[in-house]
């Protein structure tokens, strides 16, 4: 795995003859090195264009996301850091690559940069649909439906109507990094069960590994009941067919 970006700080401490004006010391930092980056206005634009159709849409969520080019390449450890004249910011990234865009005036002013702490070559910056998160762990299964659905018309209406033509909403993805054991507890009326655990990609499409999902498919289970992750999972996505 590539080491990340250097930053170096040296004080440059300045000597002086007696009875000489000593100047104050100077920091210099070195620029970050080859560092994958992206531009700030882009991802403004483009947040701010995501959001038009999530604002209607409260069960889902849209973030940028750090992608792998290769599918072995780690997500752990991922920061941005946002740099302008008179901006500078470090935005933490998930585990599983989204990143919460600050919408900042001043940033876009400065037409400030998105470092990544590692170096190109290896990842990139795009868009991410996802179902919102409950911090209590619960989720209705008839909300799972419509959030599935506001989800696929969300990506049909921003651009990927194409690549869904003919596609329908037939399950829920519980995401877990590969090789975990989550409990995801169903209850339907009678006694509860569990989810089925499958190796998978963690969202429609194969740009991203495999990962450890949770399969709620809608066929196999009541309309009606509830869902609870004992474990939080690390996003929901969707399964379409």
């Amino acid at each position: 795995m590539k080491t990340l970006p250097l930053w170096l700080a040296a004080l440059l401490p300045l000597t002086a003859a007696a009875g000489d004006v000593r100047e104050d010391p100077k920091v210099i930092i070195s620029a970050e090195r080859d560092s994958e980056w992206n531009s700030y206005r882009h991802a403004y634009k483009a947040a701010a264009f995501f959001a038009h159709y999530t604002r209607s849409r409260p069960l889902i969520q849209a973030h940028m996301q750090i992608r792998p080019l290769e599918a072995n390449a780690p997500l752990d450890g991922l920061s941005l850091h946002l740099v302008g004249e008179k901006t500078d910011i470090t935005i933490p990234v998930d585990a599983i690559g989204r990143a919460e865009l600050p919408m900042l005036k001043q940033a876009y002013q400065d037409d400030a940069v998105l470092r990544l702490n590692r170096q190109k070559g290896n990842y990139y910056f795009s868009g991410r649909y996802s179902i919102r998160e409950h911090a209590d762990g619960v989720y209705d299964m008839a909300e799972l439906r419509a959030a599935c659905e506001q989800l696929i018309s969300a990506q049909r209406e921003s651009g990927y109507r194409m690549r869904l033509i003919g596609k329908q909403c037939q399950g829920i993805k519980f995401v877990y990094p590969a090789g975990a054991t989550p409990e995801v507890r169903t209850q339907t009326g009678g006694p509860s069960g569990l989810l089925p655990l499958v190796d998978a990609h963690p969202f429609e499409g194969n740009s991203m590994g495999i990962y450890r999902v949770a399969l709620y498919r809608f066929a196999d289970w009541p309309q009606q009941g509830k869902i609870q992750t004992v474990s939080a999972p690390l996003a929901i996505g969707t399964l379409y067919d």
